[in-house]
């Protein structure tokens, strides 16, 4: 259901370098969580024999494929390297067949069909096509290539949107119009053996849809869609693994353990001279922490209230603080976790304590504070008292 290209897709992207110590992380990482298939390089690549026989070693039960242009040169050095799966790339916009490569439309199926049959030639278990810069193409021309892939011996037919310009809706009608297309074409017999093409999905970021692209073709009949750790790739990246997988099994169409995706984000930023933000979806350090009023009442009640998933799910931990958008009730609450109870008389002056000393370091208190501030404003009342010496650690 997801095929992971961040050891392809994701090396390609700017000022990106990874050493083979972090792509061994990265294949034990994805072998964790429970990722089927990955990219782990392309032909031409110097090392993309040692890649597949690390992704071998390291991590067994994953489909390990290398990415190929349309060529039958490049299938061949795919396969003295070792790969036994394939992904083959093919342009499907008049633009990229003009300007790129020079080609017309039958010029360029008959090159796929070339292609596929160096891939039978050559043994070569399992083939992808992907039809780039699908979402510039004529939607008939799509539909014709990925039946020609079809008749010609391919496994699956990926819809990619090169230029990240789909819409989810745009991309419900394509895949379903795809889907109905290679259905026909299999029934009417002019696929070998009349087996099922699946349909694969590789979304661009450049618009910031692409894991809502991703789940929308997988919910609308694409079997399969491309996927990197902190959706690394070229410019904007591609759908994001964490979350298109969090997503999946959220709403039960998958298995997938989510537990080793913070880790593993926090690793692949590092490599990449990334930062992780503290609000990013599933790896994000903040995001089950609560510090407004009304959240934090109701994540005290039941935390399924304002969560879509508990933290432990993906290896995280709920903190609720208290600061300048915290109501009495929070800091009643956080004090009593802290086992202070301050009479009521001296609630409300500790409340705006607690308020305008957040204010002023402009983030939540620690326990810490919170405590020196029970103590000083419970006492005395103003918060002048506590300012003059340093706050304790």
């Amino acid at each position: 259901m997801l095929l992971d290209t961040t050891l392809r897709e994701g090396e390609q992207s700017f000022g990106t370098y990874l050493s083979m110590a972090d792509r061994e992380r990265i294949l034990r990482g994805l072998a964790a969580v429970g990722v089927p298939e990955a990219e782990v390089g392309w032909a031409g690549r110097e090392d993309l024999g040692d890649m597949l026989a690390l992704a071998a070693r390291v991590a067994p039960g994953l489909a390990a494929a290398a990415w190929c242009r349309c060529r039958p040169e490049d299938l061949r050095a795919a396969a003295a390297c070792g790969a036994r799966r394939v992904c083959v790339g093919v342009p499907v916009s008049d633009a990229h067949l003009a300007r790129r490569l020079g080609v017309g439309r039958p010029a360029l199926l008959d090159l796929l069909a070339a292609t596929l049959a160096e891939a039978r030639a050559l043994g070569i278990d399992h083939v992808t096509v992907g039809m780039e810069d699908a979402s510039r193409a004529d939607r008939d021309f799509v539909s014709a290539v990925a039946r020609h892939a079809a008749a010609h011996g391919a496994h699956r037919v990926r819809l990619s949107d090169t230029v990240g310009l789909f819409t989810p809706l745009e991309v419900a009608e394509v895949v379903r119009g795809l889907r109905a297309a290679l259905d026909a074409a299999c029934h009417g017999g002019t696929a070998p053996r009349a087996r099922r093409v699946s349909i694969g999905a590789h979304f661009h970021n450049d618009c910031g849809m692409a894991t809502a692209n991703a789940l929308t073709a997988l919910e609308c009949g694409a079997d399969c869609a491309d996927v990197s750790i902190l959706g690394l790739g070229e410019r904007a990246g591609v759908a994001r693994l964490e979350e298109l997988a969090a997503a999946l099994v959220v709403r039960g169409r998958a298995r997938f353990d989510l537990s080793p995706l913070p880790g593993l984000c926090g690793h692949v930023a590092q490599a990449a001279s990334l930062s992780v933000p503290r609000h990013w979806p599933v790896a994000g350090r903040d995001i089950f922490a609560v510090e407004s009023g009304l959240h934090a009442h109701g994540v005290r009640r039941d935390p399924s209230l304002f969560e879509p998933f508990p933290p432990d799910l993906v290896g995280g931990s709920r903190r609720l603080g208290v600061g300048r958008k915290s109501g009495a009730a929070a800091v009643a609450a956080a004090l009593a976790e802290l086992s202070i109870l301050p009479p009521p008389p001296a609630l409300p002056a500790i409340v705006e304590a607690v308020r305008e000393l957040s204010a002023t370091l402009r983030r939540p208190l620690t326990p810490a504070e919170l405590v020196h501030v029970a103590g000083v404003a419970g006492a005395a009342g103003p918060l002048a008292a506590l300012l003059p010496g340093p706050l304790p650690a």
